[in-house]
Protein backbone atom coordinates (compact mmCIF):
# COMPACT_ATOMS: atom_id res chain seq x y z
CA UNK A 1 0.00 0.00 0.00
CA UNK A 2 3.31 2.62 0.79
CA UNK A 3 5.22 3.67 -1.34
CA UNK A 4 9.17 3.90 0.21
CA UNK A 5 8.94 7.53 1.01
CA UNK A 6 5.22 6.89 3.21
CA UNK A 7 6.97 3.01 4.63
CA UNK A 8 10.05 5.43 5.76
CA UNK A 9 7.33 8.01 7.73
CA UNK A 10 5.77 4.70 9.03
CA UNK A 11 8.75 3.68 10.59
CA UNK A 12 8.76 7.00 12.87
CA UNK A 13 5.75 6.88 13.19
CA UNK A 14 5.17 6.24 17.72
CA UNK A 15 1.30 5.74 18.83
CA UNK A 16 -0.96 5.03 20.40
CA UNK A 17 -2.27 8.15 18.75
CA UNK A 18 -1.63 9.41 15.60
CA UNK A 19 -2.78 12.66 13.44
CA UNK A 20 -1.97 12.86 10.33
CA UNK A 21 -2.60 15.88 8.76
CA UNK A 22 -3.65 15.92 4.83
CA UNK A 23 -4.02 12.06 5.06
CA UNK A 24 -4.41 10.91 0.87
CA UNK A 25 -7.23 7.63 1.33
CA UNK A 26 -5.63 7.79 4.88
CA UNK A 27 -2.78 4.79 3.33
CA UNK A 28 -0.50 6.19 6.54
CA UNK A 29 -2.97 5.80 9.52
CA UNK A 30 -4.37 2.04 7.87
CA UNK A 31 -1.09 0.48 7.68
CA UNK A 32 0.24 2.14 10.89
CA UNK A 33 -3.04 0.10 12.26
CA UNK A 34 -2.36 -3.39 10.78
CA UNK A 35 1.18 -3.17 11.75
CA UNK A 36 -0.19 -2.30 14.99
CA UNK A 37 2.01 0.92 15.49
CA UNK A 38 -0.61 2.78 16.52
CA UNK A 39 -3.87 2.04 18.71
CA UNK A 40 -5.98 5.16 16.78
CA UNK A 41 -5.57 7.61 14.87
CA UNK A 42 -6.99 11.40 13.18
CA UNK A 43 -6.85 11.93 9.86
CA UNK A 44 -7.26 16.37 8.83
CA UNK A 45 -8.25 16.97 5.31
CA UNK A 46 -8.66 20.80 4.38
CA UNK A 47 -10.41 19.35 0.88
CA UNK A 48 -13.74 17.95 0.59
CA UNK A 49 -12.43 15.85 -2.20
CA UNK A 50 -9.58 13.83 0.28
CA UNK A 51 -11.89 13.54 3.09
CA UNK A 52 -14.41 11.79 1.68
CA UNK A 53 -11.94 9.16 0.28
CA UNK A 54 -9.95 9.03 3.31
CA UNK A 55 -13.65 7.92 5.00
CA UNK A 56 -14.67 5.40 2.25
CA UNK A 57 -11.12 3.78 2.69
CA UNK A 58 -11.10 3.70 6.25
CA UNK A 59 -13.94 2.14 6.55
CA UNK A 60 -13.45 -0.44 3.60
CA UNK A 61 -10.39 -1.48 5.84
CA UNK A 62 -13.19 -1.95 9.14
CA UNK A 63 -11.30 1.15 10.83
CA UNK A 64 -14.14 3.38 11.20
CA UNK A 65 -13.91 3.14 15.04
CA UNK A 66 -10.18 3.83 14.98
CA UNK A 67 -10.07 6.03 13.02
CA UNK A 68 -11.41 9.20 12.48
CA UNK A 69 -11.74 11.52 9.97
CA UNK A 70 -12.28 15.11 10.24
CA UNK A 71 -12.58 17.96 7.40
CA UNK A 72 -10.47 21.45 8.54
CA UNK A 73 -7.78 23.15 8.38
CA UNK A 74 -4.37 21.75 9.46
CA UNK A 75 -3.78 21.25 13.08
CA UNK A 76 -7.62 22.85 13.74
CA UNK A 77 -9.05 19.75 13.00
CA UNK A 78 -7.70 18.66 16.81
CA UNK A 79 -9.28 18.61 19.95
CA UNK A 80 -9.00 19.55 23.35
CA UNK A 81 -9.57 16.09 24.63
CA UNK A 82 -7.48 14.55 21.82
CA UNK A 83 -4.18 12.98 22.89
CA UNK A 84 -1.82 12.94 19.98
CA UNK A 85 1.62 10.90 20.37
CA UNK A 86 2.90 11.40 16.76
CA UNK A 87 1.78 14.18 14.25
CA UNK A 88 2.85 13.34 10.41
CA UNK A 89 2.58 15.88 7.53
CA UNK A 90 3.20 14.50 4.19
CA UNK A 91 3.35 15.04 0.34
CA UNK A 92 3.53 19.23 0.56
CA UNK A 93 5.97 22.06 -0.09
CA UNK A 94 8.21 23.03 2.95
CA UNK A 95 6.53 26.55 3.43
CA UNK A 96 3.11 24.82 3.66
CA UNK A 97 3.98 22.37 6.33
CA UNK A 98 5.79 25.46 8.52
CA UNK A 99 2.83 27.24 7.95
CA UNK A 100 0.51 24.49 9.45
CA UNK A 101 2.91 23.58 12.19
CA UNK A 102 3.39 27.44 13.07
CA UNK A 103 -0.41 27.93 13.16
CA UNK A 104 -1.54 24.73 14.92
CA UNK A 105 1.45 23.85 17.25
CA UNK A 106 0.98 26.26 20.17
CA UNK A 107 -2.54 24.67 20.25
CA UNK A 108 -1.60 21.68 21.05
CA UNK A 109 -1.05 20.91 24.89
CA UNK A 110 0.98 17.72 24.64
CA UNK A 111 4.60 16.90 23.35
CA UNK A 112 4.15 15.21 20.25
CA UNK A 113 6.50 13.94 18.07
CA UNK A 114 6.60 15.86 14.40
CA UNK A 115 7.29 13.39 11.51
CA UNK A 116 7.29 15.58 7.82
CA UNK A 117 7.98 14.84 4.09
CA UNK A 118 8.50 17.53 2.59
CA UNK A 119 8.88 17.92 -1.21
CA UNK A 120 10.89 20.88 -1.32
CA UNK A 121 12.56 23.69 0.44
CA UNK A 122 13.03 22.40 4.27
CA UNK A 123 14.37 25.50 5.74
CA UNK A 124 11.00 27.03 6.92
CA UNK A 125 10.04 23.87 8.81
CA UNK A 126 13.84 24.00 10.89
CA UNK A 127 12.70 27.37 11.56
CA UNK A 128 9.62 26.52 13.13
CA UNK A 129 10.50 23.66 14.67
CA UNK A 130 13.69 25.67 16.48
CA UNK A 131 10.63 28.46 17.31
CA UNK A 132 8.47 25.65 18.70
CA UNK A 133 11.82 24.19 20.28
CA UNK A 134 11.81 21.10 18.90
CA UNK A 135 15.22 19.38 18.50
CA UNK A 136 16.08 17.41 15.18
CA UNK A 137 16.22 13.79 15.88
CA UNK A 138 16.49 12.79 12.25
CA UNK A 139 16.68 13.10 8.58
CA UNK A 140 16.81 11.16 5.86
CA UNK A 141 16.45 11.53 2.03
CA UNK A 142 14.27 8.96 -0.23
CA UNK A 143 14.68 8.83 -4.10
CA UNK A 144 11.42 8.47 -6.03
CA UNK A 145 12.30 8.37 -10.05
CA UNK A 146 14.17 11.60 -10.58
CA UNK A 147 12.50 13.42 -7.50
CA UNK A 148 14.31 13.42 -3.67
CA UNK A 149 11.88 13.90 -0.70
CA UNK A 150 13.41 14.58 2.48
CA UNK A 151 11.94 13.01 5.91
CA UNK A 152 12.52 15.04 9.20
CA UNK A 153 11.74 13.69 12.50
CA UNK A 154 11.59 15.78 16.00
CA UNK A 155 10.28 15.69 19.27
CA UNK A 156 10.29 18.57 22.07
CA UNK A 157 13.50 19.39 23.86
CA UNK A 158 13.62 20.40 27.64
CA UNK A 159 16.38 22.43 26.20
CA UNK A 160 16.98 25.59 24.18
CA UNK A 161 17.30 24.67 20.37
CA UNK A 162 20.00 27.07 18.45
CA UNK A 163 20.38 25.87 15.08
CA UNK A 164 23.12 27.22 13.08
CA UNK A 165 22.14 29.12 9.85
CA UNK A 166 24.05 26.63 7.80
CA UNK A 167 22.16 23.59 9.63
CA UNK A 168 18.66 25.55 9.51
CA UNK A 169 19.06 25.28 5.07
CA UNK A 170 20.88 22.17 5.04
CA UNK A 171 19.60 20.02 8.22
CA UNK A 172 21.91 19.17 11.18
CA UNK A 173 21.64 15.54 11.32
CA UNK A 174 22.34 15.67 7.06
CA UNK A 175 25.10 17.92 7.57
CA UNK A 176 26.44 14.82 10.07
CA UNK A 177 26.52 11.81 8.87
CA UNK A 178 26.47 13.54 4.88
CA UNK A 179 24.17 9.85 3.65
CA UNK A 180 25.22 9.48 0.23
CA UNK A 181 21.50 10.38 -1.05
CA UNK A 182 21.97 13.41 0.79
CA UNK A 183 24.72 14.47 -1.29
CA UNK A 184 23.57 13.38 -4.81
CA UNK A 185 20.46 15.61 -3.88
CA UNK A 186 22.64 18.46 -3.25
CA UNK A 187 24.59 17.72 -6.41
CA UNK A 188 21.54 18.14 -8.37
CA UNK A 189 20.18 21.29 -6.82
CA UNK A 190 23.94 22.58 -7.45
CA UNK A 191 23.32 21.81 -11.51
CA UNK A 192 20.03 23.10 -11.36
CA UNK A 193 21.47 26.49 -9.75
CA UNK A 194 24.31 26.58 -12.46
CA UNK A 195 22.02 26.81 -15.16
CA UNK A 196 20.36 29.69 -13.65
CA UNK A 197 23.57 31.25 -13.18
CA UNK A 198 24.52 30.80 -16.44
CA UNK A 199 20.76 31.81 -17.85
CA UNK A 200 21.10 34.98 -15.78
CA UNK A 201 24.52 36.04 -17.06
CA UNK A 202 22.54 36.84 -20.28
CA UNK A 203 20.27 39.86 -18.88
CA UNK A 204 19.86 39.86 -15.38
CA UNK A 205 20.79 42.20 -12.31
CA UNK A 206 23.72 41.57 -10.91
CA UNK A 207 22.13 41.54 -7.25
CA UNK A 208 20.08 38.39 -9.05
CA UNK A 209 23.41 37.19 -10.22
CA UNK A 210 24.62 37.96 -6.93
CA UNK A 211 21.89 35.55 -4.76
CA UNK A 212 22.27 32.48 -6.94
CA UNK A 213 26.25 32.68 -6.51
CA UNK A 214 25.52 32.65 -2.95
CA UNK A 215 23.47 29.50 -3.05
CA UNK A 216 26.28 27.94 -5.09
CA UNK A 217 29.06 28.56 -3.00
CA UNK A 218 26.45 27.45 0.24
CA UNK A 219 26.24 24.20 -1.58
CA UNK A 220 29.81 23.63 -2.81
CA UNK A 221 30.78 24.27 0.69
CA UNK A 222 28.45 21.67 1.80
CA UNK A 223 29.42 19.08 -0.99
CA UNK A 224 33.14 19.54 -0.96
CA UNK A 225 33.45 19.32 3.43
CA UNK A 226 35.65 16.54 4.26
CA UNK A 227 34.89 16.12 8.06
Amino acid sequence: MLDERLNTVLSYVEGPTLLDIGSDHAYLPIQALKKNIIKKAICGEVVEGPYRSSKKNVAQYGYTNRVDVRLGDGLEVVEPTDQIDTISICGMGGPLIASILEKGLQTINQRPKIVVQANTYTYPIRKILQAFNYTILNEKVVKDKHHYYEIIVAELSDEQINYTEQELKFGPVFLKRRDELFIDMLRRELEHQQRIEAQMRLGSSLDNIKQIELKISELKEVIQHEG
